[in-house]
Protein backbone atom coordinates (compact mmCIF):
# COMPACT_ATOMS: atom_id res chain seq x y z
CA UNK A 1 0.00 0.00 0.00
CA UNK A 2 1.34 2.99 -0.95
CA UNK A 3 2.36 5.95 1.72
CA UNK A 4 -0.01 8.86 -0.01
CA UNK A 5 -3.06 6.01 -0.22
CA UNK A 6 -5.88 6.51 2.99
CA UNK A 7 -7.67 3.32 1.85
CA UNK A 8 -7.60 0.89 -0.58
CA UNK A 9 -10.30 -1.93 -1.50
CA UNK A 10 -9.31 -4.72 -3.80
CA UNK A 11 -11.87 -7.27 -5.57
CA UNK A 12 -13.56 -6.68 -2.09
CA UNK A 13 -17.11 -9.01 -1.79
CA UNK A 14 -19.09 -9.43 0.70
CA UNK A 15 -21.63 -12.13 0.99
CA UNK A 16 -24.09 -13.64 3.61
CA UNK A 17 -25.97 -16.83 4.36
CA UNK A 18 -29.87 -16.05 4.58
CA UNK A 19 -31.13 -18.53 6.41
CA UNK A 20 -35.37 -18.99 5.61
CA UNK A 21 -36.36 -20.69 8.88
CA UNK A 22 -34.05 -20.32 12.35
CA UNK A 23 -33.56 -23.99 12.98
CA UNK A 24 -31.71 -24.41 9.50
CA UNK A 25 -29.16 -22.09 11.17
CA UNK A 26 -28.87 -25.73 13.70
CA UNK A 27 -29.62 -28.29 10.58
CA UNK A 28 -26.39 -26.22 8.51
CA UNK A 29 -23.60 -26.88 11.56
CA UNK A 30 -24.35 -30.35 12.23
CA UNK A 31 -24.42 -31.10 8.04
CA UNK A 32 -20.40 -30.12 8.79
CA UNK A 33 -20.87 -28.39 4.81
CA UNK A 34 -22.24 -31.38 2.71
CA UNK A 35 -25.62 -30.33 2.92
CA UNK A 36 -26.79 -26.63 2.05
CA UNK A 37 -30.01 -25.23 4.02
CA UNK A 38 -29.18 -21.27 3.10
CA UNK A 39 -28.63 -18.89 0.02
CA UNK A 40 -26.28 -16.56 -0.29
CA UNK A 41 -26.96 -12.59 -1.10
CA UNK A 42 -24.10 -11.02 -2.29
CA UNK A 43 -24.68 -7.51 -0.86
CA UNK A 44 -20.83 -6.09 -2.10
CA UNK A 45 -19.25 -8.09 -5.18
CA UNK A 46 -15.53 -7.39 -6.64
CA UNK A 47 -15.70 -3.52 -5.57
CA UNK A 48 -11.62 -2.02 -6.28
CA UNK A 49 -10.99 1.84 -5.38
CA UNK A 50 -8.17 3.72 -3.85
CA UNK A 51 -8.75 7.19 -1.34
CA UNK A 52 -5.70 9.41 -1.38
CA UNK A 53 -4.84 10.84 2.30
CA UNK A 54 -6.37 14.23 2.38
CA UNK A 55 -9.08 13.86 -0.12
CA UNK A 56 -12.91 13.37 0.66
CA UNK A 57 -14.99 10.63 -1.36
CA UNK A 58 -18.62 10.28 -1.28
CA UNK A 59 -20.35 6.90 -1.69
CA UNK A 60 -23.90 7.00 -2.92
CA UNK A 61 -26.69 4.73 -4.27
CA UNK A 62 -30.26 3.66 -3.67
CA UNK A 63 -31.46 1.86 -0.66
CA UNK A 64 -29.76 -1.73 -0.42
CA UNK A 65 -26.81 -1.19 -2.70
CA UNK A 66 -24.27 -1.86 -0.01
CA UNK A 67 -23.13 1.22 1.33
CA UNK A 68 -23.49 0.53 4.92
CA UNK A 69 -22.07 -2.79 4.00
CA UNK A 70 -18.52 -1.19 2.48
CA UNK A 71 -18.20 1.47 5.33
CA UNK A 72 -18.51 -1.66 7.83
CA UNK A 73 -15.76 -3.45 6.09
CA UNK A 74 -13.66 -0.27 5.58
CA UNK A 75 -14.00 -0.30 9.47
CA UNK A 76 -13.27 -4.04 10.16
CA UNK A 77 -16.79 -4.38 11.61
CA UNK A 78 -17.30 -7.08 9.12
CA UNK A 79 -14.95 -9.28 6.73
CA UNK A 80 -14.85 -9.67 3.38
CA UNK A 81 -15.81 -13.09 1.98
CA UNK A 82 -13.23 -12.09 -0.44
CA UNK A 83 -10.72 -9.67 -1.72
CA UNK A 84 -9.39 -7.10 0.74
CA UNK A 85 -9.20 -3.72 2.52
CA UNK A 86 -6.34 -1.81 3.73
CA UNK A 87 -6.59 1.45 6.16
CA UNK A 88 -3.37 3.60 6.43
CA UNK A 89 -4.19 5.56 9.48
CA UNK A 90 -6.49 5.85 13.17
CA UNK A 91 -9.75 5.45 11.41
CA UNK A 92 -12.94 6.85 13.61
CA UNK A 93 -16.40 6.26 12.82
CA UNK A 94 -20.06 7.23 13.07
CA UNK A 95 -22.21 4.18 11.27
CA UNK A 96 -25.69 3.38 11.83
CA UNK A 97 -27.56 5.11 15.12
CA UNK A 98 -26.12 3.22 17.84
CA UNK A 99 -23.02 1.43 16.71
CA UNK A 100 -20.62 1.02 19.21
CA UNK A 101 -22.30 2.17 22.23
CA UNK A 102 -23.29 0.65 24.93
CA UNK A 103 -26.92 1.40 25.74
CA UNK A 104 -26.70 1.01 29.55
CA UNK A 105 -23.10 3.36 29.93
CA UNK A 106 -23.04 6.75 30.69
CA UNK A 107 -22.04 8.91 28.24
CA UNK A 108 -19.14 10.11 30.05
CA UNK A 109 -18.73 5.84 30.24
CA UNK A 110 -18.78 5.43 26.95
CA UNK A 111 -16.18 8.37 25.81
CA UNK A 112 -13.84 6.69 27.54
CA UNK A 113 -15.04 3.19 26.43
CA UNK A 114 -14.46 4.48 22.76
CA UNK A 115 -11.05 5.79 23.46
CA UNK A 116 -9.76 2.81 24.62
CA UNK A 117 -10.98 1.03 21.63
CA UNK A 118 -9.53 3.56 19.49
CA UNK A 119 -6.05 2.77 21.45
CA UNK A 120 -6.15 6.24 23.49
CA UNK A 121 -4.82 5.78 27.03
CA UNK A 122 -7.63 6.88 29.54
CA UNK A 123 -5.38 9.55 30.54
CA UNK A 124 -5.62 10.93 26.98
CA UNK A 125 -8.93 10.62 27.57
CA UNK A 126 -8.87 12.62 30.43
CA UNK A 127 -7.37 15.41 28.69
CA UNK A 128 -9.80 15.60 25.96
CA UNK A 129 -12.96 14.47 27.77
CA UNK A 130 -13.82 18.40 28.60
CA UNK A 131 -13.65 19.36 24.93
CA UNK A 132 -15.52 16.65 23.64
CA UNK A 133 -18.33 17.49 26.23
CA UNK A 134 -18.39 20.68 25.45
CA UNK A 135 -18.49 20.28 21.70
CA UNK A 136 -21.56 17.77 22.30
CA UNK A 137 -23.39 20.21 24.45
CA UNK A 138 -25.71 17.80 26.18
CA UNK A 139 -24.84 18.90 29.27
CA UNK A 140 -26.00 16.88 32.14
CA UNK A 141 -27.00 13.63 30.06
CA UNK A 142 -23.42 13.11 29.77
CA UNK A 143 -23.61 11.00 33.27
CA UNK A 144 -27.22 9.62 32.41
CA UNK A 145 -27.15 5.97 30.02
CA UNK A 146 -27.29 6.31 26.54
CA UNK A 147 -30.58 4.50 26.35
CA UNK A 148 -31.70 7.49 27.56
CA UNK A 149 -30.87 9.89 25.25
CA UNK A 150 -32.31 11.26 21.59
CA UNK A 151 -31.39 10.22 18.63
CA UNK A 152 -29.98 14.04 18.08
CA UNK A 153 -28.17 13.70 21.44
CA UNK A 154 -26.69 9.91 20.63
CA UNK A 155 -25.79 12.04 17.24
CA UNK A 156 -23.58 14.99 19.06
CA UNK A 157 -21.98 12.77 21.68
CA UNK A 158 -20.42 10.02 19.25
CA UNK A 159 -19.53 13.02 16.88
CA UNK A 160 -17.66 14.80 19.07
CA UNK A 161 -15.82 11.81 20.41
CA UNK A 162 -15.02 10.81 16.68
CA UNK A 163 -13.65 14.50 15.73
CA UNK A 164 -11.64 14.41 18.93
CA UNK A 165 -9.63 11.20 19.00
CA UNK A 166 -7.41 12.41 16.29
CA UNK A 167 -8.13 10.68 13.62
CA UNK A 168 -6.64 10.78 10.33
CA UNK A 169 -9.75 9.18 8.27
CA UNK A 170 -13.26 9.60 9.11
CA UNK A 171 -16.10 7.47 8.31
CA UNK A 172 -19.63 8.94 8.76
CA UNK A 173 -22.83 7.44 7.58
CA UNK A 174 -25.99 9.35 7.49
CA UNK A 175 -25.03 10.65 11.19
CA UNK A 176 -25.15 14.30 9.92
CA UNK A 177 -28.73 13.94 8.80
CA UNK A 178 -30.34 13.46 12.42
CA UNK A 179 -28.90 16.74 14.06
CA UNK A 180 -30.60 19.91 13.98
CA UNK A 181 -29.30 22.91 12.21
CA UNK A 182 -27.15 24.49 14.72
CA UNK A 183 -25.08 21.18 15.20
CA UNK A 184 -25.03 20.64 11.37
CA UNK A 185 -23.02 24.02 11.59
CA UNK A 186 -20.63 23.02 13.68
CA UNK A 187 -20.39 19.45 12.40
CA UNK A 188 -19.55 20.90 9.10
CA UNK A 189 -17.21 23.86 10.22
CA UNK A 190 -15.44 20.82 12.16
CA UNK A 191 -15.20 18.90 8.77
CA UNK A 192 -13.82 21.87 6.98
CA UNK A 193 -11.26 22.24 9.28
CA UNK A 194 -10.17 18.23 8.92
CA UNK A 195 -9.98 18.74 5.73
CA UNK A 196 -7.63 21.40 5.83
CA UNK A 197 -5.40 19.48 8.17
CA UNK A 198 -5.29 16.75 5.56
CA UNK A 199 -7.41 13.87 6.84
CA UNK A 200 -9.15 11.96 4.90
CA UNK A 201 -13.22 11.18 4.20
CA UNK A 202 -15.53 8.83 3.56
CA UNK A 203 -19.20 9.82 3.46
CA UNK A 204 -22.34 7.89 2.68
CA UNK A 205 -25.07 9.90 2.43
CA UNK A 206 -28.34 10.46 0.70
CA UNK A 207 -28.20 14.50 0.48
CA UNK A 208 -26.38 14.86 -2.95
CA UNK A 209 -25.92 18.55 -2.15
CA UNK A 210 -23.43 17.37 0.78
CA UNK A 211 -21.61 15.11 -1.70
CA UNK A 212 -21.44 18.65 -4.03
CA UNK A 213 -20.05 20.98 -1.36
CA UNK A 214 -17.65 18.22 0.25
CA UNK A 215 -16.50 15.60 -1.83
CA UNK A 216 -13.71 15.91 -4.51
CA UNK A 217 -15.06 12.52 -5.84
CA UNK A 218 -17.74 9.95 -5.59
CA UNK A 219 -18.47 6.29 -5.55
CA UNK A 220 -21.70 4.64 -7.16
CA UNK A 221 -23.12 1.62 -5.82
CA UNK A 222 -25.68 -0.49 -7.36
CA UNK A 223 -26.83 -3.65 -6.03
CA UNK A 224 -23.62 -4.19 -4.68
CA UNK A 225 -21.24 -3.35 -7.67
CA UNK A 226 -19.25 -0.04 -8.36
CA UNK A 227 -21.11 1.55 -11.61
CA UNK A 228 -19.25 4.76 -11.29
CA UNK A 229 -16.21 6.72 -9.84
CA UNK A 230 -14.88 9.79 -10.54
CA UNK A 231 -15.63 13.62 -10.41
CA UNK A 232 -18.48 14.28 -8.31
CA UNK A 233 -19.99 16.46 -10.64
CA UNK A 234 -20.02 13.87 -13.21
CA UNK A 235 -21.36 11.06 -10.62
CA UNK A 236 -24.39 12.34 -9.52
CA UNK A 237 -25.47 13.16 -12.91
CA UNK A 238 -24.79 9.72 -14.32
CA UNK A 239 -26.74 8.93 -10.24
CA UNK A 240 -29.64 11.48 -11.87
CA UNK A 241 -29.75 9.51 -14.95
CA UNK A 242 -29.95 5.72 -13.63
CA UNK A 243 -32.84 6.81 -10.59
CA UNK A 244 -34.83 8.01 -13.51
CA UNK A 245 -34.23 5.63 -16.04
CA UNK A 246 -33.66 8.54 -18.65
CA UNK A 247 -30.00 7.86 -19.99
CA UNK A 248 -30.09 11.41 -21.38
CA UNK A 249 -27.11 13.12 -21.38
CA UNK A 250 -26.33 16.20 -23.31
CA UNK A 251 -22.43 17.17 -22.09
CA UNK A 252 -22.66 20.10 -24.98
CA UNK A 253 -25.80 22.06 -24.71
CA UNK A 254 -26.15 24.39 -27.53
CA UNK A 255 -26.18 27.29 -25.22
CA UNK A 256 -24.81 30.07 -26.85
CA UNK A 257 -22.54 31.53 -23.99
CA UNK A 258 -22.59 30.60 -20.82
CA UNK A 259 -23.09 34.18 -19.20
CA UNK A 260 -23.57 32.44 -15.46
CA UNK A 261 -19.64 31.87 -15.64
CA UNK A 262 -18.95 35.52 -15.69
CA UNK A 263 -20.60 36.39 -12.97
CA UNK A 264 -17.94 38.69 -11.26
CA UNK A 265 -18.53 36.50 -7.91
CA UNK A 266 -18.62 33.18 -9.85
CA UNK A 267 -16.95 29.86 -7.79
CA UNK A 268 -14.95 28.04 -10.24
CA UNK A 269 -14.66 24.96 -8.49
CA UNK A 270 -18.69 24.79 -8.09
CA UNK A 271 -20.23 20.75 -8.51
CA UNK A 272 -22.53 21.15 -11.54
CA UNK A 273 -24.42 17.90 -12.82
CA UNK A 274 -27.81 17.01 -14.54
CA UNK A 275 -28.91 16.00 -18.29
CA UNK A 276 -28.54 19.85 -19.46
CA UNK A 277 -32.13 19.44 -21.06
CA UNK A 278 -31.98 23.09 -19.81
CA UNK A 279 -29.42 24.76 -18.48
CA UNK A 280 -28.78 28.04 -16.06
CA UNK A 281 -27.33 30.30 -18.38
CA UNK A 282 -27.10 33.13 -16.57
CA UNK A 283 -27.14 34.94 -13.24
CA UNK A 284 -28.10 38.19 -12.10
CA UNK A 285 -28.38 39.30 -7.84
CA UNK A 286 -29.99 42.77 -7.40
CA UNK A 287 -30.35 44.92 -4.28
CA UNK A 288 -31.78 48.62 -4.10
CA UNK A 289 -31.30 49.00 -7.88
CA UNK A 290 -27.98 47.92 -7.93
CA UNK A 291 -26.55 45.01 -9.81
CA UNK A 292 -24.34 42.22 -8.39
CA UNK A 293 -23.22 44.92 -6.10
CA UNK A 294 -19.57 43.76 -3.81
CA UNK A 295 -21.32 43.90 -0.98
CA UNK A 296 -25.48 43.61 0.16
CA UNK A 297 -27.27 44.81 3.21
CA UNK A 298 -28.52 42.33 5.68
CA UNK A 299 -32.39 42.36 5.70
CA UNK A 300 -33.10 44.15 2.95
CA UNK A 301 -34.79 42.77 0.16
CA UNK A 302 -32.65 40.76 -2.30
CA UNK A 303 -33.59 39.74 -5.70
CA UNK A 304 -32.32 37.01 -8.19
CA UNK A 305 -32.79 36.40 -11.31
CA UNK A 306 -31.59 33.26 -13.43
CA UNK A 307 -31.86 32.82 -16.79
CA UNK A 308 -32.66 29.15 -17.83
CA UNK A 309 -32.00 27.92 -21.84
CA UNK A 310 -34.13 24.90 -23.20
CA UNK A 311 -32.76 22.43 -25.42
CA UNK A 312 -35.31 19.51 -24.78
CA UNK A 313 -38.96 19.59 -24.04
CA UNK A 314 -39.59 19.73 -20.12
CA UNK A 315 -42.77 19.56 -19.12
CA UNK A 316 -42.77 20.72 -15.65
CA UNK A 317 -39.96 22.23 -14.59
CA UNK A 318 -39.02 23.53 -11.06
CA UNK A 319 -36.33 25.93 -10.22
CA UNK A 320 -34.65 26.22 -7.12
CA UNK A 321 -32.66 27.83 -4.74
CA UNK A 322 -30.44 27.21 -1.95
CA UNK A 323 -28.38 29.77 0.27
CA UNK A 324 -25.21 28.48 2.35
CA UNK A 325 -23.13 29.54 4.97
CA UNK A 326 -19.23 29.19 4.33
CA UNK A 327 -18.92 25.98 5.94
CA UNK A 328 -21.62 24.61 3.59
CA UNK A 329 -25.00 24.30 6.30
CA UNK A 330 -27.74 25.02 4.28
CA UNK A 331 -29.74 28.53 5.84
CA UNK A 332 -32.38 28.41 3.54
CA UNK A 333 -34.02 25.69 0.45
CA UNK A 334 -36.85 27.39 -1.67
CA UNK A 335 -38.54 26.23 -4.73
CA UNK A 336 -41.00 27.45 -7.40
CA UNK A 337 -43.75 24.85 -6.63
CA UNK A 338 -43.36 26.98 -2.81
CA UNK A 339 -44.44 29.95 -5.13
CA UNK A 340 -48.08 30.63 -5.06
CA UNK A 341 -47.34 31.05 -8.90
CA UNK A 342 -45.63 27.81 -8.97
CA UNK A 343 -48.25 25.85 -10.66
CA UNK A 344 -48.60 28.43 -13.25
CA UNK A 345 -45.32 27.02 -15.26
CA UNK A 346 -45.62 26.34 -18.38
CA UNK A 347 -44.32 23.12 -20.31
CA UNK A 348 -41.04 24.41 -22.22
CA UNK A 349 -39.01 23.11 -25.47
CA UNK A 350 -36.16 23.62 -27.44
CA UNK A 351 -35.34 27.21 -27.75
CA UNK A 352 -37.46 28.61 -25.19
CA UNK A 353 -35.80 31.11 -22.78
CA UNK A 354 -36.71 31.81 -19.29
CA UNK A 355 -36.20 34.07 -16.59
CA UNK A 356 -36.94 32.44 -13.40
CA UNK A 357 -36.47 35.32 -10.31
CA UNK A 358 -36.42 34.84 -6.79
CA UNK A 359 -36.61 37.76 -3.86
CA UNK A 360 -36.13 37.11 -0.35
CA UNK A 361 -34.35 39.52 2.77
CA UNK A 362 -31.14 38.63 3.78
CA UNK A 363 -31.53 38.41 7.71
CA UNK A 364 -28.14 37.20 7.84
CA UNK A 365 -25.08 38.30 9.55
CA UNK A 366 -22.00 40.13 8.39
CA UNK A 367 -19.78 37.36 6.06
CA UNK A 368 -19.72 35.07 3.74
CA UNK A 369 -22.45 33.04 1.88
CA UNK A 370 -22.88 30.48 -1.20
CA UNK A 371 -25.89 30.55 -3.34
CA UNK A 372 -27.05 27.18 -5.15
CA UNK A 373 -29.61 27.05 -8.07
CA UNK A 374 -31.18 23.84 -10.02
CA UNK A 375 -33.64 23.41 -12.72
CA UNK A 376 -35.14 20.10 -12.45
CA UNK A 377 -38.17 18.23 -14.02
CA UNK A 378 -41.22 16.47 -12.18
CA UNK A 379 -42.32 13.56 -14.53
CA UNK A 380 -44.28 10.61 -13.46
CA UNK A 381 -41.03 8.48 -12.46
CA UNK A 382 -39.37 11.18 -10.60
CA UNK A 383 -37.22 14.15 -10.15
CA UNK A 384 -35.24 14.36 -13.39
CA UNK A 385 -32.29 16.62 -12.58
CA UNK A 386 -31.27 19.19 -15.94
CA UNK A 387 -29.05 21.12 -14.55
CA UNK A 388 -27.73 22.04 -10.65
CA UNK A 389 -25.20 24.53 -10.01
CA UNK A 390 -23.94 23.78 -6.45
CA UNK A 391 -21.77 26.59 -4.45
CA UNK A 392 -21.48 28.30 -8.09
CA UNK A 393 -22.01 32.22 -6.33
CA UNK A 394 -20.74 34.03 -3.57
CA UNK A 395 -21.77 36.95 -2.31
CA UNK A 396 -21.16 38.96 0.87
CA UNK A 397 -23.17 40.72 3.37
CA UNK A 398 -21.04 44.14 4.12
CA UNK A 399 -23.14 45.15 7.30
CA UNK A 400 -26.45 44.99 8.92
CA UNK A 401 -28.75 47.21 9.02
CA UNK A 402 -28.02 48.90 12.52
CA UNK A 403 -24.95 51.08 14.05
CA UNK A 404 -24.65 47.78 16.85
CA UNK A 405 -24.19 45.18 14.22
CA UNK A 406 -27.57 43.79 15.24
CA UNK A 407 -29.95 43.00 12.22
CA UNK A 408 -32.96 44.92 12.58
CA UNK A 409 -36.25 43.42 12.05
CA UNK A 410 -38.67 46.43 12.31
CA UNK A 411 -40.86 45.04 14.59
CA UNK A 412 -44.14 46.60 15.03
CA UNK A 413 -47.46 45.82 17.70
CA UNK A 414 -50.88 46.69 18.10
CA UNK A 415 -53.50 45.68 19.63
CA UNK A 416 -56.71 43.79 17.65
CA UNK A 417 -60.23 45.45 18.15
Amino acid sequence: MRSDVAIAADRLTKTYRIFDHPGDRIKQAFTLGRKSFHRGFTALEDVSFEIGKGETVGVIGRNGSGKSTLLQLVCGILKPTSGKVEVNGRIAALLELGSGFNPEFTGRENVYFQGAILGLQKAEMADRFDDIAAFAGIGEFIDQPVRTYSSGMFVRLAFSVAVHVDPKILVVDEALAVGDADFQAKCFQRIKAFQKSGGSILLVTHSLEQVGHFCDRALLLDRGKLVADGSASRTLTTYGERITGTGRRMESAPASIDAFSSHPSYNEKETRWGDRAATIAGICLTQEGLKDPATFHAGLEMELTLTIEYHADVERPIYGLTVKSSDGAPLFTTNSLQSPAGSRFRPQGPGDIVQACFRFQPFLDAGEYSISVGVVGETQEGIVVHDRRYDSIAFCIGRTLTPSGEVAVRPSFRILD
